[in-house]
């Protein structure tokens, strides 16, 4: 089996477990427009910190010994591009390319279509989140194991600053903090729970975790990484940079 596969194939992330560990495939999602970034071509192949930046992302979630397989979900303009980096990586597990959506819930979904029903769990991620380390693949993955209960885990960290409810311009309330966390991804589901969710879906989600929720299910939060930025606006370049340079150079 080829490393990198085309959507023309029939399902090309459907692969079984290298190893009886590996349960888990994660979709990485780069089809945004990256309007707010500010990069007519999108940021998914912008260099940050000597690689494209959808790369960090891939060799992160390559090296988790959890996933069996890779999904990287682009904007159809960059599918030849994508191809073409896939190809270039050091990775070892085999990776499905697939164009996206006109938006993130239409794109999670067209990499949905592609894994395998044979590898039980599932993660999203955010190619705009470099910083993502193995671990915390792991950590979201291993909430599920712990939990059937679970309809998902996701990524994220205690809310540190005071959130204000404003309406036309005004606050009208402020939220306890202790009770406040900033989600981040990877968010990782059973199969056919998250198949279940989008299946029924009728409003646009702000994330996968939301579909989740609308259909009544539980979904943890585990604390894995605090530093996983998301690569937003163009000064998020030099903080995300400047992160990446340093866990390089500290072996991480």
């Amino acid at each position: 089996m080829s490393r990198c596969r085309c959507q023309a194939e029939a399902r090309p992330a459907a692969v079984a477990a290298p190893d009886p560990g590996a349960d888990l495939t994660v979709v990485v999602v780069a089809a945004g427009s990256g309007e707010r970034f500010g990069h007519p071509g999108g940021k998914a192949l912008v260099e940050v910190a000597g690689r494209p930046l959808i790369a960090w992302s891939l060799l992160a979630a390559d090296a988790a010994p959890s996933v069996a397989a890779l999904v990287l979900v682009c904007r159809p303009a960059d599918l030849a591009a994508m191809e073409a980096l896939v190809a270039g990586l050091p990775l070892a597990l085999p990776v499905a390319v697939v164009p996206g959506g006109d938006d993130r819930q239409a794109s999670c979904a067209a990499g949905l279509d592609v894994v395998s029903s044979e590898v039980p769990l599932v993660a999203f991620h955010d190619g705009a989140r470099p910083l993502v380390r193995p671990h915390t693949f792991e950590a979201v993955a291993a909430r599920l194991r712990a939990d059937a209960s679970l309809g998902g885990a996701v990524a994220g960290c205690p809310c540190t600053d005071t959130v204000k409810v404003v309406r036309d311009g005004t606050v009208s309330a402020t939220p306890d903090r202790g009770n406040l966390w900033v989600v981040q991804t990877p968010q990782a589901f059973p199969i056919e729970v998250i198949r279940a969710a989008h299946r029924r879906a009728r409003s646009v989600g702000t994330d996968d975790a939301s579909l989740v929720e609308a259909m009544g299910l539980p979904v943890a939060v585990v604390d894995a990484q605090r530093n996983n930025l998301k690569l937003t606006y163009p000064e998020d370049l030099v903080v995300v940079e400047a992160a990446l340079l340093a866990a390089e150079r500290e072996g991480e």
